[in-house]
């Protein structure tokens, strides 16, 4: 099962926001859930940015003390 979760880098930067997305993850991962994380879009307060799904995956991956973080992508010049 899955389930996506929708992050901005302001849940990284305000304290009770990044234990809430901590406990969310953690909680997901207990019920055998793969969460699907995106940036949320609809709360950006900038255009969207090449790699801001890359941030984003660095910044979850920190949060759950993550030992691996394996990006792929099928951009020109990064296969």
């Amino acid at each position: 099962m899955s389930g996506q979760v929708l992050l901005a880098p302001l849940d990284f930067g305000i304290r009770s926001q990044y234990l809430h997305a901590r406990g969310t993850l953690e909680r997901l991962l207990e019920l055998d859930v793969v969460p699907v994380v995106n940036e949320n879009d609809a709360i950006a307060d900038d255009e969207i940015r090449f790699g801001d799904n890359d941030r984003i995956a660095a910044l979850v991956a920190h949060l759950v003390n993550a030992e691996v973080l394996v990006m792929l992508t099928d951009a020109d010049g990064l296969y």
